[in-house]
């Protein structure tokens, strides 16, 4: 736990040293859950039996989804993170550090998605509560669950980074096809639209994909759509998160041996 709270610590003074970059980027979230909310009162006043909802709880995904978009994307960077020490030729600092590298990686990453989460997801709550009209959870439940299941969403998204940067273990660079890999994340997430807007064929391959318990299952479970059925969205993440977490120290120990040769 002293780790944790280090790296916790370490982000938060981070955040306090670019002031001009917490605040500029501040504003460009407030100013895509701005458009958010305007693009789908839009679409809702042209449209307003097509999108399966109310128009509140609508615009209230759309802005959810800009906003979750940098706190979740926090676990990008431990991507870019393993992959720009393997370009400089430094990962064997990480190696020589008395903790195992997978826990290393999580406690890094971990201190960022916290400081994420309380300095600009709260705030952005309150924007879009007192200006844009976001509706609280429909329940009590349904806000615990979105607790739980935006950290089971974490989780999931970092399982799939960190596989990413092992990639650049072996292939040296990740910038060439990250940006596209990213890009399909997002996507296929629901984090812009929602999946159930999909076509059907597409729906179901998306469904069969760890993308949806990223941003989806938590923004369906905040408005609502998993009322009274909440177990199986959530054994979803654990069942992912488990699955990537598992495939990322198997993977782990043959990269290893890898970054052996190549130093030896």
């Amino acid at each position: 736990m002293k780790i944790i709270f280090a790296f916790i610590r370490a982000a938060f003074h981070n955040a306090y040293i670019y002031r001009l970059d917490f605040w500029v980027y501040h504003a460009s979230v407030f100013i895509m859950m701005f458009a958010s909310f305007s693009l789908w009162s839009i679409l809702y006043r042209q449209s307003p039996n097509a999108f399966g909802m109310d128009l509140e709880r609508m615009t209230t995904y759309g802005m959810l989804g800009m906003l979750l978009w940098p706190i979740m994307g926090t676990a990008r960077d431990i991507a870019y993170y393993i992959a720009e020490q393997v370009r400089m030729g430094l990962l064997e600092l990480d190696l020589m550090k008395p903790v195992d590298f997978i826990f290393h990686m999580f406690c890094r990453n971990l201190g960022e998605f916290c400081v994420e989460l309380l300095m600009r997801g709260v705030p952005g709550i309150l924007f879009g509560y007192f200006f844009l009209g976001f509706i609280p959870p429909v329940s009590l439940v349904a806000g615990l669950a979105f607790l739980l299941s935006l950290a089971l969403g974490y989780l999931v998204f970092f399982g799939i980074n960190l596989l990413m940067g092992m990639l650049a273990i072996v292939t040296l660079d990740i910038r060439s096809y990250g940006w596209v890999f990213w890009s399909l994340t997002r996507f296929a997430s629901g984090q812009m639209v929602p999946l159930w807007m999909f076509p059907p064929a597409l729906g179901a391959l998306v469904a069969a994909l760890p993308f949806k318990d990223v941003y989806f299952t938590p923004m369906a479970i905040y408005i609502g759509v998993y009322e009274g059925s909440l177990m199986g969205p959530l054994l979803s993440q654990v069942a992912w998160a488990s699955g990537l977490f598992l495939a990322a120290r198997l993977i782990w120990m043959r990269v290893q041996r890898r970054i052996t040769v190549q130093g030896g």
